[in-house]
């Protein structure tokens, strides 16, 4: 079986074959075309990310198609429906819903959250029920979202969201603090680079920032970017690396706290990590140890499927295929998760 993916969410215009063959998943190929437009603005302009979907999607579509010699050979097609921005999902979806009418095969809509994290499952060998249907702590940490969820199983699959953000995500907030430290965008990388080199040169002391702690699983990321703004405005001398590390430390130290208490609770011994920031270094240490301290299995996908991209898509729709899972037909696309998951999903 072979598989399309296309990715339209945000601001990667993304398209992806995989193959699904004596229960092994291969990926043929993964276009991801960024836009570098929104650096001048210091983060995703709508409007723009729209036009550049556009301008971008049938190149990317080619050049992704390479791997067989003629589009009938698909046998599946998918997309990302939600969440995301509207002129940006519609751009997908057009062009999903427009070739799965000309070659009379099935669309998937696919939650591009759960992609996240179903896209760590690429490299389990062989696909069956029995490998599958273990119970699993997901976190998708990104931009747009820092979400938990609870994976009874995915095959077939079930999913639901225990927690998210307050307020921030903590993409969003490594993107604010970068632009108040004049660091360009995205900040995520950058923050993380300098924050290993003051990590480097000194011995750090008692973190500048508390920790947020808001109750329950949720998340919350205002209180901690404000207490950037007024360190900087009520500092003489700025060291930006020891900003970040400071930035960085309790941003992250957010997260495996949160983790840590749903594994206790839940009693969880399987996570699932995804998004853009589960490539950051601080992360991956801490989850390392997070995970020595009680026996943990931890599966986070290697950088490059971190960050959004139509594998995630078209693996994840294998899995809904091979669950059959009903959904919406015809289905729309929708901003937020609650929305897309109630619609297409009926998942209250």
């Amino acid at each position: 079986m072979i598989i399309l993916g296309i990715e339209t969410t945000c601001d990667e215009t993304s398209a992806s074959l995989i193959l699904f063959q004596n229960k092994k998943i291969e990926i043929l190929s993964n276009v991801v075309l960024s836009q570098d437009i929104h650096n001048l603005f210091g983060g995703v302009l709508p409007e723009q990310a729209f036009r550049k979907h556009q301008e971008n999607i049938i190149p990317v579509l080619k050049e992704s198609l390479k791997p067989i010699s003629n589009i009938a050979e698909i046998d599946l097609i998918s997309v990302s429906a939600y969440p995301g921005l509207l002129g940006a999902l519609a751009t997908g979806v057009a062009v999903a819903k427009t070739i799965a009418k000309i070659i009379n095969k099935p669309v998937i809509p696919v939650n591009h959250l759960w992609a996240h994290l179903l896209v760590n499952f690429h490299k389990v060998e062989p696909i069956e029920k029995k490998a599958l249907n273990k119970k699993y702590l997901g976190i998708v940490i990104s931009g747009g979202h820092t979400n938990t969820y609870m994976i009874e199983s995915v095959i077939p699959l079930k999913i639901r969201n225990i927690s998210k953000t307050l307020d921030d995500a903590v993409g969003e907030s490594f993107d604010k603090v970068a632009r108040m430290l004049g660091l360009g965008f995205p900040g995520g990388p950058i923050i993380d680079k300098l924050a290993q080199n003051y990590r480097k040169r000194t011995n750090v002391n008692k973190p500048l920032f508390p920790i947020p702690n808001p109750k329950g699983y949720d998340f919350s990321y205002s209180g901690l970017k404000t207490a950037v703004k007024r360190f900087l405005e009520n500092s003489d001398h700025i060291d930006k690396e020891e900003i970040c590390y400071h930035f960085q430390f309790s941003a992250i130290k957010h997260i495996v706290q949160k983790i840590e208490d749903i594994i206790l609770d839940k009693r969880v011994k399987n996570i699932l990590v995804g998004g853009g920031v589960a490539s950051n270094s601080f992360l991956r240490e801490e989850l390392r140890n997070l995970s020595n301290k009680y026996d943990l299995e931890i599966y986070i996908p290697e950088p490059k499927l971190c960050t959004d991209n139509a594998a995630m898509i078209a693996i994840s729709a294998l899995f809904i295929y091979l669950s059959r899972k009903p959904y919406k037909i015809p289905f729309d696309i929708y901003p937020s998760e609650e929305e897309g998951n109630r619609e297409i999903w009926n998942i209250k």
